[in-house]
C-alpha cells in the first residue's frame, strides 16, 4: 500500500503545468525585451512604429486556433462542405483581426508628462500623454508596468490627445523610475495581443517624511539689520496673523488675544527685512537621533520655515545651502535633504 508521501507526489504535476504557462509568456516578453535592447527608447516622444510593435495570439486566440483546426479535421472526415465554408471563414475573420490589432496601436505617439516631488510613503503620480494622430478612432489601448496595482485603460478619439497617470507607491527618500510601460492592445476580437515597451525616462523626487508632531522650530540664529542695530527685528511690527506650528512663543500678540477675547493665538509678523533668519544645522541636533529621524526633522523645518517666509540656511555634512527663502530655496534644501547620503 503506497505511503502518503507517494500519494502526494501524484498531484505535484499540476502546479509545475501552471507554472511553465507563466513562464511560457515571461520567456516570451524576455526574447522580445532582447531584440528591441538596443533602439528600445528611453526619453522624450516616441511614436510606436512597427518595428516597435510585437503581436502573438492571446489565451484566446490560441483556443480560437485549436477550434479551428479541430472544426478542419471533422470537415476533412466527414466531407462536409459547409464545414469547410464554416472553418476558412473564421480563419479568415481570425487573419483579417491581425491587421485591425495592430493597426489600433500603430503610429501612438507616447510622450513624458510632468511628476511632482512626493514625501516617502506617498504615491508618486507619473503623467504620461498618449496622442492619437490619426483619423482613426483607438480603443482599449492598455499600459501596464512594475508597481501599478492595475492597467490604465484608454479610449482615444481621432486627433485626440489624452493624459494617464501611473501611480507607484514610494517607500524611501531619494530618485524613483517610473518602470519600464508595456502598451499593449487586444482590440477588436482578443485573438491577438499587440504589444510594445516603453521606458519614459522619468524620475519623481521622493522627500523624507516631514517630522509629526512636529518639533519647535531652532532660536533665530542671526538677524537681518539696517545698521542701526536692530538685533532681530521685533521692532517694526507688520501685520498680525494666527498662531502657526513652530512659531516663537516670544512672537505671541498676547494684547490682540485679549482684545478678541477669542481662544485662537496670534502671531506677529515684522516687516519683510527685518525677519529672523534660522540655521538648520546637521550637527545641533541631539546624537542619539537616527540619519532618517534627523532628515525627517530638518525637512519639517524647512517647510515650516517657508510657510512663515522665514530667511533660514541649511548645514550637512559634506553641504551647506545658504541664507535664502523662497521656493528656489524650499527646492534646494529638500532635495539636499532626500538626496543625503545616496
Amino acid at each position: 500500500m503506497p505511503k502518503a508521501s507517494e500519494n502526494a507526489a501524484l498531484f505535484e504535476p499540476a502546479p509545475i503545468e501552471v507554472a511553465s504557462k507563466a513562464s511560457f509568456r515571461n520567456w516570451i516578453d524576455r526574447i522580445a525585451l532582447r531584440i528591441n535592447s538596443r533602439r528600445r527608447p528611453r526619453s522624450g516622444d516616441v511614436r510606436l512604429s512597427q518595428r516597435l510593435i510585437y503581436i502573438l495570439p492571446s489565451k484566446a486566440g490560441m483556443l480560437f486556433g485549436v477550434v479551428l483546426f479541430a472544426m478542419l479535421s471533422a470537415s476533412m472526415n466527414y466531407q462536409l462542405s459547409l464545414g469547410y465554408a464554416l472553418t476558412f471563414w473564421l480563419a479568415a475573420v481570425g487573419i483579417v483581426a491581425i491587421l485591425h490589432t495592430f493597426r489600433n496601436l500603430s503610429g501612438l505617439l507616447l510622450r513624458p508628462g510632468r511628476v511632482e516631488a512626493v514625501f516617502a510613503g506617498q504615491i508618486a503620480e507619473f503623467g504620461l500623454v498618449v496622442v492619437n494622430q490619426s483619423t482613426r478612432e483607438r480603443h482599449a489601448i492598455r499600459m501596464l508596468g512594475e508597481g501599478m496595482s492595475a492597467e490604465i485603460v484608454l479610449d482615444l478619439p481621432s486627433s485626440a490627445e489624452q493624459l494617464a497617470t501611473v501611480a507607484i507607491a514610494t517607500k524611501q527618500r531619494g530618485w524613483l523610475s517610473i518602470p519600464r510601460i508595456k502598451v499593449f492592445t487586444r482590440y477588436p476580437v482578443g485573438l491577438w495581443s499587440a504589444w510594445a515597451y516603453w521606458s519614459p525616462g522619468m524620475r519623481a523626487l521622493v522627500l523624507p517624511t516631514p517630522e509629526t508632531p512636529a518639533a519647535p522650530l531652532p532660536e533665530f540664529a542671526a538677524a537681518a539689520t539696517d545698521g542701526n542695530g536692530r538685533g532681530k527685528g521685533d521692532d517694526d511690527i507688520a501685520a498680525i496673523r494666527p498662531y502657526q506650528a513652530g512659531d516663537s512663543i516670544k512672537r505671541i500678540a498676547w494684547k490682540a488675544v485679549a482684545r478678541t477675547g477669542s481662544d485662537l493665538l496670534l502671531s506677529k509678523q515684522f516687516e519683510g527685512g527685518d525677519h529672523g533668519e534660522l540655521l538648520f544645522d546637521w550637527y545641533a541636533l541631539p546624537g542619539q537621533l537616527d540619519v532618517e529621524t534627523k532628515l525627517s526633522r530638518l525637512t519639517r523645518w524647512v517647510i515650516d520655515a517657508d510657510a512663515c517666509g522665514i530667511r533660514y540656511a541649511l548645514n550637512l555634512p559634506g553641504a551647506h545651502i545658504e541664507l535664502d527663502h523662497g521656493p528656489t530655496q524650499r527646492q534646494k534644501c529638500l532635495e539636499a535633504l532626500a538626496l543625503f547620503g545616496l
